[in-house]
């Protein structure tokens, strides 16, 4: 959809907040210029919606790589980390997700545990901006790669690089793949998760699949969470317009 539909269907449905996934407006940020993200971030001020970050953040340009072997893979990586970063603090975002498992899987002959040390180099430049601008970039646990797969393990990275401006985020579909008792978890990570992503293990949204969201709005609400739940289905079934609606409601049901 055309951004300006897009916003105009969020808002029509109930929605506060959009997410951005970079790729969907130009392969390089840098492509975009102070008038492009002037724009992009007054259509949403328009129907009433907060730009609330990043996510898919490695998806373009290609060769993009975190963890990557070669040294200067990383560095560029690094540079358009940080140019995501400028991007993010420009459009009104105060979150980058940093989910994008095949820009972050270890390459032999690294180990896991060598790559995801890699991973919080390759982050340090970009942290330096979100530390400037007020940005929170999280560690997005996901089962997809084999660096960092479980909440716990991007906790133990996050206490141990012992940045301000880095945290880690709950993804419910991730979180399902590791236990069934995802309110046990947010109850136990709570202080280190900094958003939320809402969707099923089946890749649909809240409503269109077996998880009961409740226990998991409800774990939420105990343990004070303040922050943002994006809804990121990756099947839009029955069609992008009626999901938009329908899981909203679902939600708003509980």
């Amino acid at each position: 959809m055309r951004w300006a539909d897009a916003c105009a269907l969020l808002s029509d449905a109930g929605y506060e907040g959009v997410e951005l996934a970079p790729f969907t407006f130009a392969e390089r940020v840098e492509q975009l210029d102070a008038d492009a993200r002037a724009a992009i971030r007054a259509t949403a001020e328009q129907y009433g919606l907060q730009i609330v970050g990043l996510h898919m953040l490695l998806w373009s340009p290609p060769g993009m790589h975190a963890t990557h072997p070669d040294p200067v893979v990383r560095q560029a990586t690094a540079a358009y980390l940080t140019e995501l970063a400028q991007f993010c603090a420009e459009v009104g975002g105060r979150v980058m997700v940093f989910g994008s498992p095949k820009q972050r899987e270890a390459i032999p002959p690294l180990t896991p545990d060598e790559a995801a040390q890699l991973w919080l180099e390759t982050l340090q430049p970009a942290l330096r901006v979100c530390e400037q601008e007020g940005i929170l970039l999280l560690l997005e646990p996901l089962p997809e790669t084999n660096v960092v797969q479980r909440l716990g393990e991007a906790v133990a990275l996050v206490k141990q690089a012992s940045h301000p401006n880095l945290r880690t985020m709950l993804d419910v579909k991730s979180a399902l793949a590791e236990t069934d008792d995802v309110p046990a978890l947010i109850r136990q990570y709570a202080p280190f998760v900094a958003h939320v992503h809402l969707n099923d293990s089946n890749l649909r949204a809240p409503g269109y699949g077996e998880t009961d969201f409740a226990p998991i709005l409800n774990a939420l609400r105990e343990v004070g969470y303040q922050g943002w739940a994006s809804l990121e289905p990756f099947d839009y079934s029955p069609d992008p317009e009626t999901m938009t609606r329908e899981s909203l409601r679902y939600l708003a049901g509980l």
